[in-house]
């Protein structure tokens, strides 16, 4: 469950690392085509199974189909095709945030002011119940976004204590929403963990982040890191639909273990097909053809 909160820390190191020296352009096609074609996939697998076989999802309105596709699904104010879709949301809003820090060129004092402003405004967000700042500011995982980048800023240039300074608000920050008793990230009404548990993995979370950022996991080179890191987004938006129908039909026939070792090892192995033979065909070509394809606002030539 807090699994995504470790995966925006990371995202926010690792867009704010890719995107440096990088053109708008040139950030909006590496973000469309790393988001979409897995997306699209992951909403035809899912559909087929909701639609035609016995799931514990229903069978939604076909409109709520149409609305996922554009990954517009919440300011829309319509359901998750799948439940595991509500955090593709909080990242579309940081890359169309960021894109404007990435247009005015990203420097150490653009990235930091970003950070503020962002803080500042996740604070804001909730007390000033203003529901359109709040959706795009995404309060509860902006800390964990903006430490993320903070954590980058140290990685590319060097701890300093305005650096730090930003980790640790972003740190309390998110154990504050991690522990809120409404609106935080947690549904205390479906699960109660011990809230020092939740306090210890964050804080794990954050130390590991600041080991990688200070060069404490430089001599790991395993290039087998780089298939698994890609399979990540295919594993997650596979695993949820498929997972939750194969234990509705066979949570009861099979032993737990070996349905629960069985399930993840078939999802990994799908989600490896799906990205090698599937997701990154289509993510290069639509790479290509947004590479040479014009992204002024003038009007092609007309025909004669």
């Amino acid at each position: 469950r807090l699994g995504v909160d470790l995966f925006f820390l990371i995202s926010g190191f690792v867009i704010c690392m890719s995107a440096w020296g990088r053109t708008p352009r040139d950030f909006f096609i590496s973000r469309v085509t790393r988001l979409y074609p897995m997306y699209w996939i992951a909403i035809v697998v899912s559909a087929c199974v909701i639609y035609f076989a016995d799931t514990p999802f229903g069978h939604p309105n076909p409109r709520v189909l149409f609305a996922n596709f554009t990954m517009l699904q919440t300011p829309l104010g319509v359901s998750n095709l799948d439940p595991v879709y509500w955090t593709l949301w909080p990242e579309l809003c940081f890359y169309l945030t960021f894109a404007v820090v990435v247009w005015k060129g990203l420097t150490h004092q653009r990235v930091v002011i970003f950070c503020g402003l962002w803080t500042v405004a996740a604070v804001l967000a909730p007390s000033a119940h203003i529901p359109l700042l709040t959706l795009i500011v995404n309060p509860t995982s902006a800390p964990y976004f903006i430490a993320g980048m903070a954590f980058y800023l140290m990685h590319r240039y060097r701890p300093t204590p305005l650096l730090w300074g930003i980790v640790a608000m972003s740190w309390l920050l998110a154990l504050h929403f991690l522990l809120a008793p409404h609106g935080g990230r947690v549904n205390w009404a479906t699960w109660a963990p011990w809230r020092g548990w939740l306090i210890l993995v964050t804080t794990l979370f954050f130390l590991v982040m600041g080991a990688i950022a200070l060069g404490g996991t430089r001599r790991i080179r395993w290039r087998g890191l780089t298939v698994a890191g890609a399979m990540t987004f295919p594993l997650y938006l596979l695993h949820d639909t498929i997972g939750m129908t194969v234990a509705h039909h066979y949570g009861d026939r099979i032993d737990p273990v070996a349905l629960v070792v069985a399930t993840v090892t078939a999802l990994i192995v799908l989600s490896y097909f799906v990205h090698r033979f599937v997701e990154r065909p289509i993510a290069l070509a639509m790479r290509r053809s947004l590479n040479t394809a014009a992204f002024d606002l003038q009007p092609p030539t007309p025909r004669s």
